[in-house]
């Protein structure tokens, strides 16, 4: 996740230099989002993802969406900056594995224990279930039917929708089931994606750019990422991996550490091989590149 590199909290004269020298590396972003809302004003300061405006609209007009994206790619801060536009708490869900997840349950004593989905639901708020495809797909016929209705029978009481309410989804497929990078992944069934907007949400170099200004480590890792796709290898290149990457490279960490720890984890030599014939980068000019060959070449990949 990339919330600890949000420039929230920037005096308006430090974005200002950040944007001029974004400029003048050729990045255009948004800084500064207003949501009016009636008399109440929203502010929101940071970088946003490309598709920002695209999914608050989405939210704003209470269309329930999925983001599909790969991992690392910013779907969860977006939500965030969603939320805190429109002025909304966020309540989070990593997968649902039972219905219990979702309508919580009442224990011997009498207790009802609530869950993320019953206080958005009839409290107000963003209520974002992130990777949905991980979900037991007949655990999803509850939220389904919240969606339609507008109302559920949670295990002490009867929930009628708060006005307030939003949903929105996360998940690294389309749905579809599993693929050849994502294997743990589950179909979902036609009535639960009937249920939401899609919204394609992938890697926004600007952002990358922005967050992490070193040419040399985009530069790899920009190819890297194309190459694996293209030959459809299983094997993530995410902002994390431009994030880690830059972070230890400027706490002193030699090249090669970083290319072992960050880049490769456990790929196989065909794998880099087959990245490193499709990398189109001079070795002599990145240091990455040259790191990363001499890994093929004379180390042993543990």
């Amino acid at each position: 996740m990339l919330e600890d590199v949000l420039l929230e909290g920037l005096k308006p004269g430090v974005i200002q230099m950040l944007n001029d020298y974004l400029s003048e590396q050729g990045v255009t972003l948004r800084t500064v989002q207003v949501i009016v809302e009636g008399t109440k004003r929203h502010e929101v300061s940071g970088l946003f993802h490309q598709d920002f405006e695209k999914v608050l609209k989405l939210v704003e007009c209470d269309i329930p969406t999925m983001l599909v994206g790969p991992a690392g790619s910013g779907k969860n801060v977006c939500i965030k900056q969603v939320a805190e536009a429109l002025g909304m708490e966020m309540y989070y869900t990593n997968n649902v594995s039972n219905e219990f997840k979702v309508t919580g349950f009442v224990d011997a004593s009498g207790i009802y224990h609530e869950t993320e989905f019953y206080k958005a639901f009839k409290n107000g708020g963003v209520f974002f279930l992130d990777e949905i495809d991980s979900s037991d797909p007949s655990a999803l016929i509850i939220l389904n039917s919240a969606i339609a209705n507008g109302y559920v029978t949670f295990p002490h009481e009867k929930v009628e929708r708060h006005p307030d309410f939003r949903c929105v989804a996360a998940a690294n497929t389309w749905g579809n089931g599993r693929d050849y990078q994502y294997v743990g992944r589950n179909a979902l069934d036609a009535a639960s994606l009937d249920r939401f907007v899609i919204i394609r949400f992938d890697y926004d170099k600007n952002l990358e750019k922005a967050l992490f200004p070193d040419d040399k480590i985009l530069e790899f890792v920009w190819n890297a990422r194309e190459s694996a796709f293209r030959n459809s290898i299983r094997h993530i290149f995410s902002s994390r991996t431009i994030k880690y990457s830059y972070e230890m490279k400027n706490a002193g960490f030699d090249i090669t550490t970083i290319i072992k720890s960050v880049i490769v984890k456990g790929m196989n030599a065909d794998d880099i091989n087959t990245l490193i014939r499709n990398m189109n980068i001079d070795r002599d000019d990145n240091e990455f590149m040259k790191a990363f060959e001499s890994v093929r070449d004379n180390e042993r990949l543990e």
